[in-house]
């Protein structure tokens, strides 16, 4: 006895291809409620909630998040708008500016010879900050003012230089610099 009847077979010999994609969809079928949907399922309860959280997941919805480093990088260098362009106007982000500079160099053993404000400029998101010293140093000591400069988690960019060789391996350097400070915007809520 045979499982398939003669005429079953017959018809399975002309429609081999209907039942070939019969079989290919029944074991996608399969696939499917045994892997796929599951899946499905936890995504849409992580999206609902996502969304309960605030948090949304829809493509060009969201912000990126802001690495930690990042953030506290503009947290310790930003001040309220108006805060900003008031100390700015009043000269205590300048005076802040020198006293953060000569601290640093002093306590690497470099002699400041003379300090002076330079200009305040006023942007719409930054206020930026000048300044000029003139400081007597080694070499190596300005190597290690750069460093701990670049490592103090302020947005000060060294804007030029000059080191002019001076007596008994001190140098007198010339140097100017800038300090951002970001302007925050208070967005009502």
């Amino acid at each position: 006895m045979s499982l398939i009847d003669p005429l079953q077979a017959a018809w399975l010999r002309r429609n081999w291809p209907f039942a070939g994609a019969t079989a290919v969809f029944l074991l996608f079928m399969a696939g499917h409620l045994i892997v796929f949907n599951p899946a499905a399922g936890r995504y849409r309860v992580a999206v609902k909630q996502a969304s309960d959280l605030g948090i949304s997941l829809e493509q060009g919805e969201f912000e990126p998040l802001m690495p930690p480093r990042v953030l506290a990088l503009i947290s310790e260098n930003s001040l309220p708008s108006n805060e900003a362009t008031t100390q700015g106007s009043s000269g205590a982000l300048g005076s802040a500016l020198l006293e953060d500079l000569t601290g640093l160099t002093g306590r690497l053993g470099m002699v400041v010879t003379a300090t002076e404000p330079d200009a305040v400029v006023q942007l719409p998101k930054a206020v930026q900050v000048r300044a000029h010293l003139k400081v007597e140093c080694t070499y190596a000591q300005f190597i290690t003012f750069l460093d701990e400069l670049s490592r103090s988690g302020k947005l000060i960019a060294v804007d030029r230089f000059t080191l002019s060789a001076g007596e008994r391996r001190r140098h007198t350097l010339d140097l100017w610099v800038t300090r951002h400070v970001i302007k925050l915007d208070r967005k009502p809520t």
